[in-house]
């Protein structure tokens, strides 16, 4: 395993090589091949351990029994003539314990025989053997009372000859490995059979993963919808999870209900918006309109007016000027009427400019006015957008039914 981290683009990701399955059977496969490669290294450490310490003293038990397989061909076999026949079997036998032996006669010993058998004694040479790691042992064979019938130039206590049983290091070894031929093929199977039934018990045990699997793969899935729910097989971490999923996917639902409900009045406020903008825009219109054309009028009096104040004063201030030459008593009360007349016509053509004035000031504000109702028309179409792409969006996450809790 590996803490690596993977793009979610990478092309690993879904491969079947890459299956936690496959890989828990690779493990485990491995770690129990190690196991036994482990064990078989102790098996022959142990071997070299007990030839290391043990081995000197097992080769001269060995020799100690072959010497007393020796006496008892002598004793029982018939002597030295059965001892031509039974020597062979006797390496044999040895052989296949995995010693080398060697038997030979001493000097006293082959006189003997040559004397009363007419045949030189050659016992088992010791032969050619490998100058490799062993253990060895040599022991001598005494005479014995009863050995004096056969070894007649021999007394009690001399050495009729000696025994050497050697055993090599390689032998061990080669023993081991034929042990772990057998031992090696049924380990292998084991850890065949192992590796089948731990994909079995996987495999049942996994199965409520790869049902989480599914409902996930169904919730990634382009404009998937929400409605997938994980069944719950088990009640161990694969269920928490089942569960938890589930729970999940019901807030997300219910944010998505009410993102629903948020979003419909969102349509209701942006409708009563678009009512009360008609009826805006219809008054604003009117309403500029005639302001547009009182101003018009205004300026178009405004125009014509001074011309035709101005000769009606000019006309005034003659007939002023005309009564000024007449006597005081007659015309003193007519020229102030005059002038009070002169004076309120020219204060009311003061208050008509400034009207004109103000009227030209609310026809740019009109303006305005229609400039900015035009940018809430500009902002509710923005409005209703959001509102269509909200909609879209739930839709997308949800298109069937919100399970009930």
């Amino acid at each position: 395993m590996t803490g690596q981290k993977l793009d979610q683009n990478s092309p690993l990701i879904g491969r079947f090589d890459q299956s936690f399955l496959i890989h828990m059977i690779r493990d485990f496969f491995i770690i129990l091949l190690m196991v036994t490669v482990l064990e078989f290294a102790l098996k022959a450490g142990m071997v070299y351990y007990k030839f290391r310490v043990h081995g000197a003293t097992d080769a001269t038990e060995a020799a100690q029994d072959l010497a007393d397989d020796v006496r008892s061909i002598m004793r029982n076999e018939g002597g030295p003539v059965a001892a031509r026949t039974v020597y062979p079997i006797l390496q044999d036998n040895w052989d296949g314990l995995g010693y080398r032996i060697a038997i030979i006669p001493s000097d006293v010993t082959i006189r003997s025989i040559e004397q009363g058998f007419e045949f030189t004694p050659e016992g088992l040479p010791r032969g050619d053997w490998p100058d490799t790691a062993h253990a060895s042992a040599t022991l001598p064979i005494t005479a014995e009372p009863f050995c004096l019938a056969c070894h007649s130039e021999a007394q009690v206590g001399d050495v009729l000859g000696e025994v050497t049983v050697r055993r090599d290091l390689a032998t061990d070894f080669a023993q081991w490995i034929e042990d772990m031929r057998l031992t090696g093929l049924l380990a292998l199977a084991k850890i065949v059979l192992h590796s089948v039934l731990l994909f079995l018990i996987l495999r049942a045990r996994l199965e409520p993963l790869l049902g989480l699997r599914t409902v996930v793969s169904n919730l990634a899935r382009a404009y998937g919808g929400l409605n997938h729910r994980a069944e719950i097989r088990s009640a161990d971490e694969f269920g928490v999870l089942a569960r938890d999923l589930n729970l999940f996917l019901d807030r997300i639902t219910r944010l998505m209900g009410e993102l629903d409900e948020v979003l419909q009045r969102v349509v209701t406020v942006n409708d009563d918006i678009v009512t009360i903008q008609a009826d805006l825009r219809d008054r604003i219109d009117t309403l500029t309109g005639r302001i547009r054309r009182l101003e018009r009028a205004a300026m178009l009096s405004a125009k014509s007016e001074p011309r035709l104040s101005k000769a009606w004063f000019d006309t005034a201030r003659r007939a002023v000027s005309d009564l000024r030459s007449q006597t005081p008593e007659d015309a003193g009360a007519l020229i102030e009427d005059l002038r009070a007349v002169v004076a309120n016509a020219e204060a009311q053509i003061a208050g008509s400019e400034a009207l004109f004035a103000d009227l030209g000031a609310l026809g740019d504000e009109s303006e305005r006015l229609r400039h900015v109702m035009s940018e809430m028309i500009r902002l509710e179409e923005r409005m209703k957008g959001i509102v269509d792409t909200g909609s879209v969006l739930v839709q997308r996450l949800r298109p069937g039914p919100v399970p009930s809790e």
